[in-house]
């Protein structure tokens, strides 16, 4: 009876793993060749953002691009220059900040915009 029990409560045990990988996971459903509906957990995969990631780039283009626009260039380069004289994080933050030909076409573009 003891063993019975255990056994039980070993299968229990495993269904509701199952369950639970299913839930958090997904699941795939096939029929086998006894017309048997069998669900598969989905494997774990590793997914990395890429939609996050560029909506991040792309607003970063589009804040540098709006500095540009309102301060202008010669004044935003004056404000590089202060950063390339600064520390090593100020000269790392005046490279991420430079203005770059995608900047320089939203600045434009943002400019006609504006005015």
């Amino acid at each position: 009876m003891v063993y019975t029990k255990q056994d039980f409560v070993s299968r229990v045990k495993n269904v509701d793993g199952k369950h639970a990988r299913l839930v958090s996971r997904g699941y795939t459903s096939r029929v086998d060749k006894n017309g048997i509906i069998v669900v598969k957990p989905k494997g774990k995969r590793l997914r990395f953002p890429i939609k996050g990631l560029l909506l991040l780039v792309l607003c970063f283009l589009g804040f540098k691009a709006l500095v540009l626009t309102t301060s202008g260039p010669a004044t935003y380069n004056e404000r590089l220059a202060v950063l390339e004289n600064g520390t090593a994080f100020e000269v790392l933050g005046a490279t991420v900040l430079s203005i770059d030909p995608a900047t320089q076409f939203i600045a434009d573009q943002a400019t006609l915009l504006l005015r």
